[in-house]
């Protein structure tokens, strides 16, 4: 990566993100496209309904799968590179420990905008401590659906969520953010950059209507000691059952 870690860390406790220039270099990104591929040829075909939406739910084009971690070992390795640690660390200040690994796809003309949300919101951690690496496979532009956060949001705690029934994004962001004290800021990326913001950073992004597909590969760490809310997870899960259901994908 081309940015100083300090500098990184700096804003991403001041801002609730931050972003990392150069994260994977030319080989690094290259290997990634072609592992993605292979996944989405080779394995995600036989993944449960429960890791992978498509537009329409279970039908159209692909929107994201999850838990890559789980049925292939590339992914499961991807966490534990050095360099991705170290920035992790370095800006948590603290030991971490891997989440999940998603990616998240915007099929060109038609992938929709996600709604304000906080990644808290779906993890359900007591002490909601640790960060998301969202990694750019191809050039991140507003016309193709950029990442928004509003920044300082991360300070504000966990905020009331509302469901929204969609088999994705289950949840959005309940109250309006002051867009004086909550700056948006937009995640212009070129492939192989990164982001990495807060568990509680407000965040949004929108619709892809260009001619190009614009993809995120995701990586999410918490600090060691951060625990499940054991009793709101069993609600979130519960919720998410319901809309699976009616999805078709249970």
């Amino acid at each position: 990566m081309t940015d100083d870690l300090a500098d990184i860390a700096a804003r991403f406790h001041d801002d609730g993100f931050a972003l990392v220039r150069g994260f994977l270099d030319r080989n690094e990104i290259d290997e990634l496209d072609r592992e993605v591929n292979r996944y989405i040829h080779n394995v995600l075909p036989n993944v449960p309904r429960t890791h992978k939406v498509y537009e329409s739910g279970w039908s159209g084009a692909l929107k994201h799968f999850s838990r890559l971690e789980l049925y292939d070992d590339y992914f499961k390795r991807f966490f534990d590179r050095a360099n991705t640690v170290e920035l992790v660390e370095t800006c948590l200040g603290t030991p971490v420990e891997p989440v999940t690994s998603e990616l998240f796809y915007k099929p060109a003309h038609v992938g929709e905008a996600a709604l304000y949300h906080q990644d808290n919101a779906y993890f359900n951690y007591l002490s909601p401590y640790g960060l998301v690496v969202w990694i750019a496979m191809d050039d991140v532009t507003l016309d193709n659906g950029a990442v928004h956060f509003a920044r300082g949001s991360h300070r504000l705690g966990d905020l009331p969520h509302d469901e929204t029934g969609v088999a994705l994004f289950t949840k959005a962001l309940g109250p309006t953010l002051d867009p004086e004290q909550h700056p948006e800021v937009p995640a212009i990326l070129e492939r192989g950059d990164a982001s990495v913001h807060h568990f509680l950073t407000a965040h949004r992004s929108g619709a892809n209507r260009t001619d190009k597909n614009r993809r995120g590969f995701v990586l999410d760490y918490k600090a060691q000691n951060a625990k499940i809310n054991e009793q709101v997870q069993k609600e979130h899960e519960a919720y998410k059952a319901t809309v699976f259901t009616q999805y078709g994908a249970l």
